[in-house]
């Protein structure tokens, strides 16, 4: 009997000290449960010692605003009775600003402007030439003139009148409205002369080895001793940094005051050396400023070979617009010449490092200093070769496996054969003459540009024998330019135009429906017109027996349903619909600047693709031409199975359709003057001729406007069967005809179908 009980003891001694332990802790918290309820006797148990202090750190204010100390912290004990109070905190919104570079305090590099004093400004006045030769590499180009007159400036320059009488009075209001409308946003303020060149490509390097924190006061200085003071010559230009330019700008006013010479450029420098200290100087770390006196000069060989003349950043006193253009074309030729000078000593720099690579000389790629060919890794990334002859194209698509050699195409073979021809009579001393192409291959590599490989048969200059030489030709990429965009948000209102004829009558109603749930059950900012199109017979019956009666009914009923909501309708009578013809009565009833959507009722609408529309259409600047995801035909796709009723982006569930152009959104005011360049082409023309969708497309491309066109897949129509009108011209109606056999089914389907049909036939 013992034994067992000895046996349990002993099993259970490691368990022992926890089971007394968990005894003493109940029996301790219930002894101490009724003195944590009450107070009583709280004091008496807990001792709180004054010599040893915390490490936490307070800090805040009261309600008051007053700093809080450690004193002013109480411990507070929360129970079910004393629920916590939730304090409401303010929350600021954190402003963002619009654009990246404002938020970092990235500045543009230059400012110019320029001081028009020979009278408005025409088509043959040197300020069109200045324009014309640095405003592509300036950030900012200016010009101050003396008249108010917005016609004395011609269309696309930026063009500031200045009213003085005074030539000082007028420089300080110059440099007075510099300082208060640009002096934040540039690094180097430059201001030229009418009758000065300046070689914007230099000089923006110039300003780019300049340090931008100091100030900079540069020019050609002349010292003036009776005043001990040194100042720039304003005909050559001269250079003020931003710090120096925020010194002195709020002291324009005083020194304008202050003047008493008739000299501008001397006053503007006493003034800045009043303010700041600063004198002109034609040298900043190790930058020196040249300037050439062109005076009585024309441009010869013997001026072409002046040292300061090739040094110079301007050249001042020109007196022609004419002048201006060929010292730009000999500047630009200067810096091409150095240009292919650097190219040349690099190559011979890498072909001489190459042996000590891993790989040595065998590592070289032709041309030298060019990416090697891209290396595909499988069969799949093969980039194919087209071949070409001097008349045709061959392989550049499966569809087109052989096109005519014609537009862009023959002008970059043209331009291959002569670049090859040249380069081969300069290392031969002209002993060929082309004879004809015998094979022609390209194919464009996106790693370095765009492959030649030529076979071509030579004459022999004074020879009747002939030679075949092949020969191989790179058209590298350039450098990526960024070009800048004007500033568009996603708030302006879109007026969406849908032209609808009688065969299509039935498919508005789909198109409301899904213009109500994108925008205006969302409160998008669009509006919509429905154009109805009656020919004249059906216009001559439209009081008794209206065919859009119903839709016009079930437009009254949404005006109701969505208060607010803009939607309307006008009839149009004609016998041959044409998007320009719809425009033209459309234009009219709407302000200038309005953004118009013109589409058709088989597209799905999404507020993706409308906010897509108010990015890519900027007034006078840019039209948008989308390229829309066509439906294939749905008996034809979903022959053996259901019918989803949603377009999918899949290449069996449809195409891009470039041959389609009638999807367009600009700005009213762009297409009123494109029209009315349209007519001055085409004078005494009616819209009667105007019977493809492409033709809107060329009137754009008429004008000066960016056409963007490009695919997109927000876009989504559903299958129409194309009306191809013999009466199109020629190309246009075999463009009709490809786009409409394109847009039943994919050749695969199109196969199995025929397939299908041979099958049912032999059975």
């Amino acid at each position: 009997m013992f034994r067992p009980v000895r046996r349990f003891v002993s099993r259970s001694r490691p368990v022992i000290p926890i089971a007394i332990g968990i005894c003493v802790g109940i029996t301790l918290s219930l002894l101490c449960s009724p003195l944590l309820d009450s107070n009583c006797g709280f004091d008496s148990f807990v001792h709180v010692g004054s010599s040893r202090k915390t490490n936490a750190f307070f800090a805040g204010i009261d309600d008051k605003g007053n700093p809080l100390n450690d004193d002013d912290f109480e411990p507070v004990l929360m129970t079910a009775n004393n629920p916590p109070v939730k304090k409401s905190i303010e929350q600021h919104r954190l402003v963002r600003m619009r654009y990246i570079s404002s938020e970092l305090g990235i500045r543009d590099k230059l400012f110019v402007g320029v001081v028009v004093s020979r009278g408005d400004i025409d088509l043959e006045s040197t300020t069109v030439g200045i324009n014309k030769t640095i405003s592509h590499y300036v950030s900012k180009l200016v010009f101050f003139t003396k008249s108010s007159d917005p016609e004395a400036g011609l269309t696309g320059l930026n063009v500031v009148p200045i009213e003085a009488d005074k030539t000082v009075t007028r420089t300080f209001e110059i440099w007075k409205s510099i300082y208060e409308n640009y002096g934040n946003d540039y690094d180097f303020f430059l201001l030229i002369q009418d009758d000065t060149y300046l070689f914007g490509e230099r000089m923006i390097d110039f300003v780019g080895q300049i340090n931008i924190g100091q100030d900079v006061y540069m020019g050609i200085p002349i010292h003036e001793a009776d005043m001990e003071v040194t100042y720039c010559r304003r005909e050559a230009g001269y250079i003020i940094s931003r710090n120096l330019l925020n010194q002195v700008g709020e002291f324009w006013e005083d020194c304008m005051r202050k003047s008493w010479s008739s000299m501008p450029d001397l006053e503007i420098g006493r003034c800045v050396h009043e303010h700041t200290g600063a004198v002109c100087s034609a040298q900043h770390e190790g930058s020196l400023y040249h300037s050439y006196n062109f005076e009585d000069k024309v441009l010869t060989p013997v001026e072409m070979s002046d040292r300061g003349l090739r040094k110079a950043l301007t050249v001042y006193n020109v007196m022609d617009r004419r002048t201006i253009f060929k010292l730009h074309m000999f500047f630009n030729e200067m810096a091409l010449n150095q240009t292919y000078k650097k190219i040349t000593a690099n190559q011979k720099i890498i072909e001489v490092t190459s042996k000590y690579t891993p790989e040595g000389k065998q590592s070289l790629s032709w041309p030298t200093g060019i990416h090697s060919p891209y290396n595909p890794s499988t069969r799949f990334d093969i980039f194919s070769w087209e071949y070409f002859s001097m008349t045709h194209l061959y392989g550049s698509s499966d569809a087109e496996p052989k096109i005519p050699l014609t537009g862009a195409n023959k002008h970059d073979i043209d331009e291959v054969l002569t670049t090859a021809m040249s380069r081969l009579n300069d290392k031969y001393d002209n002993a060929f003459m082309l004879g004809h192409l015998v094979n022609g291959y390209r194919r464009f590599d996106p790693t370095r540009g765009m492959e030649y490989t030529l076979d071509l048969e030579l004459k022999l200059t004074g020879e009747k024998k002939e030679i075949q030489k092949r020969v191989h030709l790179l058209r590298p990429l350039n450098k990526v330019e960024i070009v800048s965009m004007p500033y568009v948000t996603e708030y302006t209102q879109v007026t969406i135009i849908v032209p609808v004829v009688f065969s299509n009558r039935e498919e508005v109603r789909l198109f409301l429906d899904s213009f109500s749930k994108i925008c205006l059950e969302t409160h998008d900012k669009s509006s919509l017109m429905l154009i109805f199109i009656y020919t004249p017979t059906e216009a001559r019956s439209m009081a008794t027996n209206d065919i859009f009666g119903v839709t016009k009914g079930y437009v009254t009923y949404l005006e109701r349903k969505y208060p607010g909501s803009h939607i309307s309708w006008i009839s149009v009578k004609t016998s041959i619909p044409s998007l320009i013809a719809v425009m033209d009565v459309v234009a009219a009833k709407f302000p200038s600047d309005t953004l118009i959507f013109l589409t058709n009722v088989k597209v799905e609408l999404s507020t993706e693709f409308l906010n897509r529309v108010r990015m890519n259409t900027i007034n006078i600047w840019q039209v948008f031409f989308p390229i829309p995801f066509s439906q294939y035909d749905p008996a034809i796709i979903y022959a053996d199975a259901p019918n989803p009723n949603h377009i999918d982006v899949s290449k069996s569930a449809g195409h891009f359709d470039n041959h389609l152009y009638e999807h367009a959104s600009f700005y009213n005011s762009d297409y009123s003057h494109a029209r009315q360049l349209w007519d001055e082409k085409h004078p005494g023309s009616t819209t009667d001729h105007i019977q493809s969708d492409i033709d809107l497309f060329e009137m754009f491309l008429n004008t000066k406007l960016h056409v963007f066109r490009a695919v997109e897949p927000a876009l989504k129509q559903r299958f129409q069967e194309r009306t191809c009108h013999p009466t199109l011209h020629e190309d246009q109606y075999q463009r009709c005809l490809e786009g409409r056999a394109e847009g039943l089914a994919s050749r695969s389907q199109l196969a199995m179908l025929v397939f299908q049909q041979q099958q049912e036939e032999e059975h």
